[in-house]
C-alpha cells in the first residue's frame, strides 16, 4: 500500500530517513514537483530517491519518458 504524499514528503526531509519508493510513490513525488513547478515554485526536479528508484525500475522509467514525451508535444501543439 502506497503511503499517503504528506508522510513521503515528511519522510524524504527526514535526512536520516533511508526510503525506498513504490512505482505509485514514485510517480506521486513526481507529479506533486511537477505541478509546484507549474505554480512557479522552486523545487529539484528529481529527488535523490525519486532518481534511485528511476534508476532501478526500467517501467517507471520507460512511464517517465512516456509523460515527458507527452508533454512536449503538448507544450509544442502538436
Amino acid at each position: 500500500m502506497a503511503r499517503p504524499l504528506w508522510q513521503l514528503l515528511m519522510l524524504l526531509h527526514d535526512p536520516e530517513s533511508t526510503i525506498e519508493l513504490s512505482c505509485v510513490e514514485c510517480f506521486e513525488l513526481l507529479e506533486y514537483d511537477a505541478d509546484r513547478l507549474v505554480v512557479g515554485q522552486e523545487s529539484d526536479l528529481i529527488r535523490p530517491s525519486v532518481k534511485k528508484h528511476l534508476a532501478l525500475c526500467s517501467s517507471c522509467r520507460a512511464q517517465l519518458d512516456e509523460w515527458v514525451e507527452k508533454l512536449a508535444k503538448q507544450k509544442s501543439g502538436s
